[in-house]
């Protein structure tokens, strides 16, 4: 299995420098974002030979880009901003072919207006909902012009917030263009990120999401009432299962490691992944 990166989760004054130091931890895969090269994710407009570039250094650095990110809150209260995050998804959808990308990762949304990842108690309003399905709807369409795929992932912040209700959004559309990112910490409500509580929650998920799974990211939770999220190793996932999980189901992408606040943390989540992966490849 590869190891890959959210890009973001480093900085480096250029992109080739960031793409070394991406490549001097070990990975040989990244989740990109446009943030990392023109300040946002979601620009405005792409010029074809910029992207190119961007494919061009990659290639250059052995790393492979395995998704992009497309993410804007689909729920957002103020329908202008869901407006503008269509457009600008049409843009990096766009973007993927010279970018030698088809996998557009997006986040369902909240009716926070602050923050997309903060919970607002109308996520689970029948409206909420209703408004996924028309900006989805639309999402789906700009994924058929441009030949690529959405990956959506359950977060506990956001109007698709459990393995239920992601499972309930892939079979109101039926899409092959709609795949799910799996990441297990994400699983956890607040209250429940206990030992005992992992295997349970990776299985129920797992059973509801295991064939749809497009791309799996690799981030700990720490054990508590609230949700505090860490890197691998510095929390209560079981990443050995995790991986058992994801072969069962007959996964054969990476994994891509999130949740790194800090760099001086990355080689540590590298090794610890790096341990994992070793005591089951003859699995």
């Amino acid at each position: 299995m590869e190891l890959g990166m959210i890009l973001g989760e480093i900085q480096r004054p250029t992109l080739e420098k960031l793409l070394q130091a991406v490549r001097g931890y070990g990975f040989t895969q990244i989740q990109f974002g446009y943030a990392s090269v023109c300040g946002t994710d979601m620009p405005e407009a792409l010029e074809p030979e910029f992207v190119q570039s961007i494919r061009t250094q990659a290639q250059a650095s052995g790393i492979e880009i395995v998704a992009v990110s497309g993410t804007w809150n689909m729920i957002h209260p103020d329908t202008a901003v869901r407006e503008q995050g269509l457009a600008r998804l049409d843009v990096i959808a766009e973007s993927c072919q010279h970018l030698g990308c088809d996998f557009v990762t997006l986040c369902t949304g909240t009716r926070n207006r602050e923050s997309m990842w903060r919970w607002h108690a109308d996520n689970q309003t029948q409206s909420a909902w209703d408004d996924l399905l028309v900006t989805m709807q639309r999402a789906l369409e700009i994924a058929e012009r441009h030949d690529v795929y959405l990956g959506i992932e359950c977060e506990a912040s956001n109007v698709v917030n459990t393995p239920e209700r992601a499972r309930q959004l892939m079979d109101t559309f039926g899409s092959p263009r709609l795949k799910i990112i799996m990441d297990v910490a994400n699983l956890f409500q607040r209250g429940e990120a206990r030992e005992e509580n992992v295997r349970p929650i990776m299985d129920n998920a797992f059973a509801l999401l295991g064939n749809d799974i497009q791309i799996a990211h690799g981030k700990d939770i720490k054990a508590g009432e609230e949700l505090e999220f860490t890197h691998a190793g510095n929390g209560i996932i079981d990443f050995g299962y995790y991986v058992e999980k994801l072969r069962a189901c007959g996964y054969t992408g990476g994994m891509v490691l999130h949740g790194i606040k800090e760099e001086r943390y990355m080689s540590e989540a590298v090794a610890h992944m790096r341990e994992v992966l070793a005591a089951h490849e003859s699995l």
